[in-house]
């Protein structure tokens, strides 16, 4: 279970909202990882997750791309780049689950996948954006 602290924050009050909701969905996906035996309701939960994933690799990656190029992020173009990589893998994980339906090896894949994600880029990519907004607090946001 993830928890929370300044150590994702990247500064910027809706990237780190929506971070914060992305770490809650993954917490609940964690422990339908564990489920051998799923209810109706763990498969319908499964599948608002991947309607909020979808949502929200939309929206978020959006207003985050914008929120780099604004600020002049050096890692702006990794960012971009990692976020059109894990579209192809959201993609391709919804056309298996498509075929392949529930499962819990695949509810399995995509919490593990989820988990990379926050360690690898929120917390190596995303927090970047903090250092960058500094110049900018005590004047306007940059056109």
């Amino acid at each position: 279970m993830l928890n929370w602290t300044e150590k994702f924050a990247s500064g910027h009050a809706l990237i780190d909202a929506q971070h914060r909701m992305l770490i809650s969905y993954v917490n609940r996906l964690e422990d339908m990882s564990r489920t051998t035996n799923p209810s109706p309701a763990d498969v319908e939960l499964f599948l608002r997750f991947i309607e909020f994933l979808e949502s929200y690799i939309i929206h978020h990656f959006q207003e985050e791309e914008g929120c780099m190029l604004r600020f002049r992020c050096p890692a702006h173009k990794d960012n971009k780049r990692a976020h059109s990589e894990f579209l192809d893998f959201f993609r391709g994980f919804k056309r298996r689950f498509g075929t392949e339906g529930y499962r819990p090896e695949v509810v399995k894949e995509l919490f593990e996948a989820c988990m990379a994600w926050i360690q690898r880029h929120i917390l190596q990519v995303d927090v970047q954006l903090k250092a960058c907004q500094q110049p900018f607090y005590d004047n306007e946001e940059p056109e």
